[in-house]
C-alpha cells in the first residue's frame, strides 16, 4: 500500500509528516505542472472546474509513480467537490489497468472522525492516542503556516525587498515540516515571523482583501502566486480563507460545537445571501462585506471557471462593491488562463487604488 493525494497549496507540509509519524507509506504528491493539468483534463468530464481536473493529474501522476490508495475529500454542500472520488474512480479505471482504491475524507460526517477512520485502516498498528496525536500535530503545523503567510502578507509589502520576506516564508514553511515537537513549531514561527517583522517599515500601504474559492486560493500554481505578485507591487494582501484555519475549525471547534461555518457568514452575507448557495460562495459574500467595514481599499474575487456558488456570489458581490463604493476585481481562471493577462489585470487594478487612494 502507497498513499497518495492531491496537492493543494501547503497542505502536503503536513500531511506528509502526519503519514512518516504513524508510518505509513506514501506517494510525495508530485508538484503541479502543464503535463498535470494536460492529463488531469484528457480523463475529465467536458465542463468540469479546474480543481477537478487538477486533482485527477495528480491521482494519475501519484498512480504512474507507484500509489495505490488514493484519498480525497467530499461532503454534502461543497458543490461538485461532494462528488468528486465517485467520478474521478470511472475516469482513473478508464485510464489505467492497475489495481487501486480511493478512500474520501468526509467533512460533512465530521472531518475529525472520517480522517480518523481512515488512519486507523492505513495505521492499525498505532494506538488511538498516537493517531490523535498526529492529526492534531499536523492542524499545529497547518495553523503556523498560515500564521507565516499572514505576516508575509503583511510585513511583505513594508518592506523596501519584499522579496527577502517571501523567502523567509518559504524557508519557514519548510522548517515547520521537520519540527519534531509542538514547541519546535511555536519556536518556527515567532523566529520566522520575528526575522519578517526586523525587515519592515512603518510605511502604509493598500490593502486588499482576497476571496473566492478554496482551492483557487491556496494553490499557488493555480492562482500565479497572486499573493506573492501583490506583496511585490507593494500591496497588503487578506487572504480570507486559510487551510489551517479551515482544519482547526472542522476538528477541535466542531467536536466541541464551538464552530458552525454557515451560521458566521449568514450574519456577515446578510442582507446581500440569506442563504447557502454550495461551496464557498456563501464565504465570498460575507468576506466582501468584513473587507468593505474595515478599511480594505479593493477586493480580489478569484475563482474556477464554471463555478457556480461563485458565480452566484458575483451578483451579491456586485451590490456589496457598489453600496459601499470598493473596487471589486473578478479572476475567473481555468487551464486556458494567461499568466501574462492575469499579472496585467491585477497590475492596472492596482494602479487604479493608488490613484485612487492618492486623491483621498
Amino acid at each position: 500500500m502507497k498513499v497518495v493525494y492531491p496537492h493543494m497549496g501547503y497542505l502536503n507540509i503536513a500531511l506528509n509528516k502526519m503519514l512518516e509519524g504513524l508510518d505509513v507509506p506514501y506517494i510525495p504528491t508530485p508538484p503541479i505542472t502543464r503535463k498535470t493539468v494536460e492529463l488531469g483534463s484528457l480523463y475529465s468530464p467536458e465542463g468540469i472546474c479546474l480543481p477537478y481536473k487538477i486533482t485527477m493529474g495528480n491521482f494519475l501522476e501519484g498512480i504512474q509513480c507507484g500509489a495505490d490508495t488514493l484519498v480525497t475529500a467530499c461532503g454534502e454542500g461543497k458543490c461538485r467537490l461532494g462528488f468528486y472520488n465517485t467520478v474521478q474512480k470511472i475516469g482513473i479505471t478508464k485510464s489505467t489497468s492497475q489495481n487501486f482504491t480511493i478512500h474520501a475524507v468526509n467533512s460533512t460526517t465530521g472531518l475529525l472522525t472520517s480522517l480518523y477512520r481512515f488512519l486507523r485502516n492505513v495505521a492499525c498498528d498505532k494506538s488511538r492516542t498516537a493517531i490523535l496525536y498526529h492529526i492534531a500535530k499536523a492542524v499545529k503545523m497547518l495553523k503556523a503556516i498560515d500564521a507565516i503567510g499572514h505576516a508575509k502578507n503583511y510585513y511583505g509589502p513594508r518592506c523596501s525587498q519584499p522579496e527577502l520576506v517571501i523567502d523567509l516564508c518559504k524557508a519557514g514553511s519548510g522548517e515547520v515540516g521537520m519540527c519534531k515537537s509542538f514547541g519546535d513549531v511555536d519556536r518556527v514561527k515567532e523566529q520566522v515571523i520575528g526575522a519578517m517583522k526586523a525587515l519592515a517599515s512603518n510605511v502604509e500601504p493598500i490593502k486588499v482583501g482576497l476571496i473566492g474559492e478554496f482551492y483557487v486560493l491556496v494553490e499557488p500554481y493555480v492562482n500565479f502566486e497572486i499573493e506573492d505578485m501583490l506583496v511585490k507591487l507593494g500591496v497588503e494582501v487578506n487572504r480570507l480563507v486559510s487551510t489551517g484555519e479551515w482544519a482547526y475549525a472542522q476538528t477541535l471547534l466542531r467536536v466541541f460545537g464551538l464552530y458552525n461555518e454557515e451560521t458566521e457568514y449568514l450574519k456577515q452575507a446578510h442582507p446581500y445571501m440569506n442563504y447557502h448557495v454550495g461551496g464557498d460562495g456563501l464565504k465570498s459574500a460575507g468576506s466582501a462585506v468584513w473587507c468593505a467595514k474595515n478599511g480594505y481599499g479593493g477586493i480580489i474575487h478569484a475563482y474556477p471557471f464554471g463555478c457556480m456558488p461563485e458565480i452566484v456570489a458575483q451578483y451579491a458581490l456586485k451590490n456589496i462593491a457598489a453600496d459601499y463604493s470598493i473596487p471589486l476585481l473578478t479572476l475567473s481562471l481555468d487551464e486556458h488562463s494567461s499568466n501574462v493577462g492575469i499579472v496585467t489585470r491585477i497590475e492596472a487594478f492596482i494602479d487604479c487604488l493608488q490613484r485612487r487612494k492618492n486623491k483621498a
